[in-house]
Parts: structure tokens; C-alpha cells; sequence
């Protein structure tokens, strides 16, 4: 097979070759006529007209080339096809370990070509480009926060040597740079405007009218920068995206679908985002996601529109140059590199920002513009998945290396059993390339039919990845898919694989020495060193997955049981925003309460209660108060601050420790109450009782009276204990609420009580959609559904992984017990005992298993390092976790060779010694 592609990529020198050949042959031929007599001109006339056709001969000798190729070809795979029928325990295994490897590889790869290599669906993705911007933190050990950023909407995240960096941007930053720009044909911004309810007009009262979306407020530049052309209808334009204009909206193609009966019966048809009236003008592309993989909008709306949607509040932040909040991205003028663009806007940025600092601490900390590329758009899913998926990636590596060794092993016991078969076609004159390529070619066959299962595993094993990874997120928006290109690497990996496995034993076959063998038929020295080498390297590779799996899973244990302070089973979550329907204060307030009591009456429900968020995502949600918080004249630092409504911490089982909780007499207009936690009471008040103290909020210009202590807590996550000890419970009622999350504690599973919540919200207001619905169990799963995803993974890859390894020591150990009959026939007949044979065998299994963990120990050492950040309250190099892998890989190891052991043992030493 690699000849024939060799001449194939040397065709040409080849037919040039055969048509010096057949120049010579016509020169030889007239050389002779013209010695019989005739001229010169006759003799090589007369010789063209002997030859024929010069051409079509070039032409025979072409197919006659290409006929033998694929006749042996047909003869190869014919062979292969017997030799795999005659061996179907051995074909089966070996198509079974292909097929888990490359499967778990093309599953894995999948993923990262949707997250890492896929590019934007949007004309000439290449020339976009990302505007961020990095700087020193704003924060300094414990020194006071200074930053030129004085608020934000939006994400930040570290970059290198502990910068910070984002890419949201003032609104007045987004206006320096459009004008006049020299670098890019256009420059449009957008940001996520999280979710907003969606009716459609003439629905409004109609059940299950309302649902959440995702929306995404954008420029009017933001479709023709992108070069996108809608499925149906227009897209938003420059004349829509001012105040004052008519409120136009673009949908998803989905959305169209599932809402609006298609996209030519979406087009004109009016709808309600946030009870605010819109005209669906047109429908995005069906591929088409926005320009984060992460957020796939469902609703476009022109940026200006969020005056209409939030009012005073979104106007304050358009003239505020100290804000971050808007997104950007630009289009390459044809000709002008991203350095060169990198060149022209960073001085007249670093320019703009400079002008809005106002102390010297903030000219210390200016941010600073820099350009990435934009091709496979925001790299929010880059950030969150790609050292997993490396990690992920270099296991299954391993375990399809393993599979690999496996099959080699096999291979070489097989070889060493059909020495003397290779010793009689050789002596028969079978050339050793061509033997090397029917045994390649059944290699090959080998590893294709396990790509091809291999490629079915994958489709299951994506789906079961991306139901692990989305942990129960409601609109989940990594969806990987089985796509041409991978599927070429599949196949690429399925050629490399049969190569891999198949070329050793191949040449190995095929050097025996022809009359030792025909004489005698044994041998296997180098056999014997190849395969034990082989399950050294499987012995190794299993005990870099075990300790891998070890790790990851003491890692959650260690997270399931942090102490959380409250109540983690019997608690249904779920949230409501009744302002996004219209209610305003002080109704507002009387409806999420009404709504409360509604809920507390459903039977089986013990206590039901509100919240600004839930425990476990506060720290996300934020605090329901900002700005500083004072006891006399002593600043608070670090206290959470979440708002709850009556009976929050009977419902949390949090236990009081002195005082009350927040109940039905603390209403706006009454004297504004918190209750704080034992850390923060110990902190501030010392040994005095806190109750009926008062704590002042600066920014709002009032008191809070401190009315009980409550038991101390973990929100907002489960690995910061020290940032979530000191909590402050404030009423719900007394602050202006946005959306509420409510909590009832249940009997029994508390998905049982869904559609009545459902059907209670929907009487209280059709128009306000139902979302989050989780348990709080779930809610808290999915705070570390990384580390519950990667224990259930790594422990089915190192079950896979230990399995491979014993299956190939089983085999190794088989072939030597039988090739080493005779002596252990001798050895019996002279005395030896059978537990001396068994022994004889087992030591050279626990001599293998050694030397594979002497390998593997040190790099599991250095490997471990790369896996630190993934790990909670553990140790990379923690020494219960590697003796464990140890210990179960040595008693694996043994158990696997104790068959083999077993069997030399009961062998007749009478049978044995006639039989040599």
C-alpha cells in the first residue's frame, strides 16, 4: 500500500521513465532494420509501424499497472476478511478497544472544533476583529478600590500576570472610535440584555403567552457589519437604532417558529418586550447565533430601545463616561492588517480614557485597548471550556494509545504464533513487502471498522457530553455535531491507528529466519521483549487516568460535604419579574406577596418565601444593596447583602441564634430591619448582643435596625467559605424589587409541586413566564457541574483504561504461559509445585505492573500540576489519591494474570513433555 502511494505521488517521473523505455525499444528495433538494409528514415518508419500505437501502448502499460494494484489490493482485503472470520474473539476485541478509543476521541474533538476552531457564521469572518481593553486590577491586597470604571454591565476576567480584562466599554468610548475611523469599514457595539418576557400582542391574556427570552440589544451597523441577510423581512438599520424612532425587533429564526407560526407570518406581526409594544421588521438567518456562541440570542433590539425597555435607568448610563457597558467589534478595511489597526486606535483611546480619570490612582490604572480576533467571535466558551477539554482530550489520548498497545500486543502474540506459516511463504519466494502489506492491510481494515463504530459511539457519547456539561441549563448553547470535518479526522485517526498497531507486528513476522523455523517453529525473544514493553506502557497510562479519576473525585467529595448552613433537599427554586409585565411600586410589593401566600397554601408545601436570588448564585446575582455600609463610624468590608421576604430562614432551615427573622410585620413604611449572620455579629460587635443595633447605608441615606443573628452561611458558591461567612438578610418589602425567586420547602420531590406554581403564577398574571424552575440540590449541582462532570468522565475513562491494560496483560502473560510450555512441563516433572508455577508467573506480572509504576509515578507527579486548578480542598500530589491508583492497578494487574498463572499450573507434565 505505501509503495503504490509512492507511485502514485511519482507518476510522472514514472511515465517519463516508460516512455524513455519504449524510445530505446523503437531506436533497437530500427538499428536492426536499418543493419538488414534499409535506410535509416525506412528502418525507424518500419519499426513505428512493428510497435503500434505509441500511445495507446503508454496507455496499456498505465492500466496494467493500476489493474494489478487493486487485484492484490482485492486479494489483501479478501485475506483479511478470512483472517478476521477465523479470529472473531480476537476481531471483536480489537474492534471493540478502536472503536471506544476513537470514538471518545471524535466525541472530544467535536467539542472543541465547535468552541475552538469553528468560525462565525457570517460573511468573511477573517477580517473581524474584537476590541478589549486590559488593566491593573482595581484593587490592590487590601488597599481601597480605585479604577476609572465606576460601574459595569457586563463580564471581566484575568489575563496574564493578574490583569484585568474585558471588553465592555463606555458609550462615549464607542463614539470616539466610530468617527472618523481610518481601520475599519465599520465599527458596531451591542450588549446582552439578558432576559426579557416576550408576548405576542392578542395573547396577552391568553395562558402560557408570556415566555423569557434572551435579548441582545445592538447598533443599527450590527447586521451589515456583519454581512448577514435576514431569512425573512429586513434587519435592524442606523435609522432604527436613535431615540425616537419607531421600536422595531429582529427574531431568531426559532423563535419565529415556535412563536409566531414561521418567518413570512412573523413579518409585521406586533409583540411585547417587557409590556413595551414592538414590530417584528424581520427574521435572522436559521444559522445565524449572534456573535457569542455563548449567548444566541432569541430577540434583536435596536440599542436605543432600551430607553423605552428600562427607562431612566438606561439613560444615565449612555452620558456616563466612567460606565462600562457596551461591546464592539469591527470589520477590517480591505488592506489594513489588525496591527496596523492595533496602531491607529490605541493612542486615541488611551487618549479618551485618560480625560474621564479623575485621580491619580486612576491615571495609574488607565486601560489600555487591545484587538483580537473575531473570527470565531467573543471567546466567553474558549474561556469556560478549553483547558477541560485539553484535559479531557490528552485522557482519551491516552486511553486510545492504550487501546492501540492492546491491539499491537495481540498482533505480536498472533505473529510469534504464525512464525512458521511466514517462514513457509517466504521460502516459497513471497517477497517481505508484500507480506508487510497484506498484514498492514488487515490492520487497516481493523481500525477502519472500529472508526466506523467508532463514529456511532461518538454520536452517542456527544449527546451524553453536552447533557453533562449544560448540567440542566435551560438554554444550553454548545451543540457540537458529527460535521465533515470531523469526521475526516476520524478517518485520518482510524489510518494512523492501524499504522500504528499494525506496522510492528508486520515487519516483526516477516524476519524470521526461514530454515530455524521451518525446523523448529519457536522463538519469540523479541517478540517477548516488544509485548512486554507494550503492557508497560498500558500499565503506565492507566495509572495516569487513575490518578486523574482519583483526584477529581475526592474533589467532590470534598465539595459535597462543605457545610452549606441551610437546607439543600425539599427546596423548589423558581423566578418571577413582575416588573417586566408592568407592575410598578408600591403594587408590586403586594403582588409578590399575595403571590407568597398563594404559594404557601399549596398542600404538601410547609413554608414559602422570596428572595433577590437564590443562596447558591447570590454572589452572581449581586447585592440587593450597593454602596457602603457603616456600624457608627466603621466601614463594613466583604458582606453579602441579599433581600428576603417573610419566613426566608425557617424555609432554609438557618438556624437564629438570637432575636427573630424577617416576617409579615416588616413592610415598607415600617422601620427597615436585617438580620445578620454569627460571623458578622462576631466580627463587629464582639461579645455585645447586636440586636437593636443600627447599621447605616450610605448611599441610600437611612438606618437599618438589626433585629436577629442568624447561624452563619454559604452563598454564592461553594469554594469561597471565608467570602460568604458574613451575610446581611435585609426585607424585600422595604427595597424596590426587580425579580424574585421563590423557595418552597416541600414534601417529598419538589418537581411534583411544578405545574401547580405554574398554574398559581398564571392566575396571578398570565403575562409574567415561570423560569428557573430547579431544586435547590440541582441549583447547587450546577455551581460544580465541572468537577461532576469530570469525576463521572475520568471514572469511566480509568475504568476503561484498567480494562485495556489487564486485557493486554491477560494476553501477554497467555502467550508466555504458552510458549513456555515445555518448561513448565519440566519444572513439574522434576518436583515444582503448583503454587511454585503460579508464583513463577505472578512475578513477572507484579515485575511488569512495577516497572510500569515506576514510569508512571513521576509523571503523574509533573502531569497532576496542570489539572490544580480543577481541584478543591486536594492536593495535586496527594498521597492518598496515588496510593489508591497503586493499589488498585497492582490488584488489577494480578487478577488479570492470575488466569494465566492458574492455567501453567494445570498443566500435564506428561502431555507437555511429549508434545516437545
Amino acid at each position: 500500500m505505501l509503495r503504490r502511494l509512492k507511485y502514485w505521488r511519482e507518476s510522472a517521473r514514472r511515465s517519463e521513465a516508460l516512455r524513455e523505455e519504449m524510445e530505446l525499444h523503437l531506436a533497437e528495433k530500427a538499428a536492426e532494420l536499418e543493419a538488414d538494409g534499409m535506410t535509416p528514415e525506412g528502418a525507424r518508419a518500419e519499426a513505428r509501424r512493428r510497435f503500434g500505437n505509441v500511445g495507446l501502448r503508454q496507455e496499456e502499460s498505465r492500466e496494467i499497472w493500476m489493474t494489478r494494484f487493486w487485484s492484490e489490493l482485492v486479494q489483501d482485503i479478501r485475506y483479511g476478511c478470512r483472517t478476521m472470520a477465523a479470529n472473531k474473539a480476537f476481531s471483536a476485541l480489537a474492534v471493540l478497544s478502536l472503536a471506544l478509543g476513537i470514538g471518545a476521541n471524535t466525541a472530544i474533538f467535536s467539542l472543541m472544533e465547535s468552541i475552538l476552531l469553528r468560525s462565525l457564521p457570517v460573511a468573511d469572518p477573517e477580517s473581524l476583529v474584537v476590541l478589549n481593553w486590559h488593566s491593573r486590577p482595581p484593587k490592590d491586597g487590601d488597599k481601597e478600590s480605585v479604577h476609572v470604571m465606576h460601574g459595569l454591565q457586563g463580564i471581566f476576567w484575568p489575563g496574564s500576570k493578574g490583569a484585568l480584562v474585558s471588553g465592555i466599554f463606555p458609550y462615549r468610548a464607542f463614539e470616539t472610535l466610530r468617527e472618523e475611523n481610518p481601520v475599519f469599514s465599520t465599527l458596531f457595539g451591542y450588549f446582552n440584555g439578558h432576559n426579557e418576557t416576550l408576548a405576542v400582542r392578542g395573547q396577552a391574556r391568553q395562558s402560557a403567552s408570556a415566555m423569557s427570552v434572551s435579548t441582545e440589544y445592538v447598533t443599527g451597523e450590527y447586521f451589515r457589519g456583519l454581512g448577514v441577510s435576514p431569512a425573512a423581512g429586513r434587519l435592524i438599520e442606523s435609522e432604527d437604532d436613535r431615540p425616537g424612532a419607531a421600536p422595531v425587533a429582529v427574531i431568531s429564526f426559532a423563535t419565529s417558529q415556535n412563536r409566531l407560526g414561521g418567518p413570512s407570518n412573523a413579518i409585521g406581526q406586533p409583540i411585547l418586550v417587557d409590556n413595551v409594544p414592538f414590530t417584528v421588521v424581520g427574521v435572522a438567518p436559521p444559522e445565524f447565533f449572534g456573535v457569542d456562541p455563548a449567548a444566541a440570542p432569541e430577540i434583536y433590539l435596536p440599542l436605543h430601545t432600551n430607553l423605552l425597555v428600562d427607562g431612566a435607568r438606561a439613560a444615565r448610563i449612555y452620558g456616563d463616561e466612567n460606565f462600562y457597558w457596551i461591546e464592539m467589534m469591527g470589520r477590517l478595511r480591505p488592506g489594513v492588517s489588525m496591527a496596523q489597526a492595533q496602531a491607529v486606535l490605541a493612542p486615541r483611546f488611551h487618549q479618551w480614557v485618560a480625560s474621564t480619570a479623575t485621580t491619580d490612582g486612576e491615571r495609574a490604572k488607565l486601560p489600555a485597548l487591545i484587538l483580537n480576533p473575531g473570527a470565531e467571535g467573543l471567546g466567553s466558551l474558549r474561556r469556560q471550556y478549553s483547558k477541560p477539554l485539553y484535559v479531557l482530550l490528552a485522557m482519551v489520548g491516552l486511553i486510545l494509545a492504550a487501546g492501540c498497545a492492546n491491539i499491537a500486543n495481540l498482533l505480536l502474540a498472533r505473529a510469534a504464533a504464525r512464525r512458521r506459516e511466514m517462514a513457509v511463504r517466504l521460502s516459497l519466494g513471497a517477497g517481505r513487502l508484500r507480506v508487510v502489506r497484506q498484514l498492514l492491510t488487515e490492520s487497516l481494515m481493523l481500525a477502519s471498522l472500529g472508526g466506523a463504530f467508532g463514529v456511532l459511539f461518538a454520536i452517542w457519547g456527544v449527546r451524553s457530553l453536552t447533557f453533562l456539561l449544560s448540567n440542566g441549563q435551560e438554554r444550553f448553547t454548545l451543540h457540537a455535531e458529527l460535521n465533515w470535518d470531523v469526521l475526516g479526522v476520524t478517518a485520518a485517526l482510524s489510518v494512523v491507528c492501524g499504522l500504528l498497531f499494525g506496522l510492528a507486528p508486520a515487519i516483526q513476522s516477516t524476519r524470521p529466519e526461514v530454515m530455524p523455523e521451518l525446523k523448529n517453529g519457536r522463538g519469540g525473544g523479541p517478540h517477548r521483549r516488544a509485548q512486554h514493553v507494550l503492557a508497560v506502557a498500558q500499565i503506565a497510562a492507566a495509572f495516569l487516568i487513575l490518578v486523574a479519576a482519583g483526584l477529581f473525585v475526592r474533589t467532590l467529595d470534598k465539595l459535597h460535604s462543605v457545610q452549606l448552613g441551610y437546607s439543600r433537599e425539599n427546596i423548589l427554586l423558581f423566578t418571577v419579574n413582575a416588573r417586566q409585565a408592568g407592575h410598578r411600586e408600591p403594587e408590586i410589593v403586594t403582588f409578590y406577596e399575595d403571590l407568597r401566600k398563594r404559594l404557601e397554601s399549596i398542600p404538601g408545601v410547609s413554608s414559602a418565601t422570596l428572595s433577590h436570588s437564590s443562596l447558591i448564585s447570590a454572589g452572581r446575582a449581586g447585592p440587593a444593596i450597593r454602596g457602603e455600609m457603616k456600624i457608627g463610624a466603621v466601614t463594613i468590608d466583604d458582606a453579602g447583602v441579599l433581600a428576603a421576604g417573610p419566613r426566608f430562614l425557617t424555609t432554609m432551615q438557618i438556624p437564629i441564634l438570637a432575636g427573630r427573622e424577617i416576617d409579615e410585620r416588616d413592610q415598607r413604611g415600617s422601620t427597615p430591619v436585617a438580620v445578620i449572620s454569627e460571623e458578622l455579629a462576631r466580627t463587629y460587635f464582639g461579645n455585645e448582643n447586636p440586636v437593636g443595633r443600627r447599621i447605616t447605608l450610605t448611599d441610600e441615606k437611612r438606618d437599618v435596625e438589626i433585629v436577629g443573628v442568624s447561624a452563619n452561611v454559604r452563598y454564592g458558591g461553594l469554594k469561597d467559605e471565608e467570602a460568604s461567612s458574613m451575610t446581611m438578610w435585609v426585607a424585600a418589602s422595604q427595597i424596590s424589587p426587580e425579580r424574585m425567586t421563590y423557595a418552597l420547602h416541600t414534601a417529598g420531590d419538589p418537581l411534583r409541586y411544578v405545574q401547580s406554581v405554574h398554574e398559581i403564577v398564571r392566575e396571578a398574571d398570565p403575562r409574567i413566564p415561570v423560569t428557573n424552575v430547579a431544586t435547590q440540590a440541582a441549583e447547587i449541582d450546577r455551581t460544580i457541574s465541572r468537577e461532576i462532570t469530570f469525576a463521572k468522565l475520568c471514572t469511566g475513562f480509568a475504568v476503561l483504561a484498567l480494562l485495556m491494560a489487564c486485557v493486554g496483560l491477560y494476553g501477554t502473560m497467555s502467550y508466555n504461559v504458552a510458549r513456555q510450555v515445555g518448561e513448565i512441563g519440566i519444572r513439574m516433572a522434576l518436583g515444582a509445585q503448583r503454587g511454585a508455577v503460579v508464583w513463577m508467573v505472578l512475578r513477572r506480572v507484579v515485575l511488569l505492573a512495577g516497572v510500569g509504576l515506576a514510569i508512571s509515578v513521576p509523571a503523574a507527579l509533573s502531569a497532576s500540576r496542570l489539572v490544580k486548578s480543577f481541584l478543591f480542598e486536594t492536593e495535586p500530589n496527594d498521597p492518598g489519591t496515588l496510593a489508591l491508583a497503586g493499589v488498585v492497578l497492582l490488584s488489577a494487574t494480578i487478577l488479570a494474570g492470575y488466569a494465566p498463572a492458574r492455567r501453567a499450573s494445570r498443566i500435564d507434565p506428561l502431555a507437555a513433555l511429549r508434545q516437545e
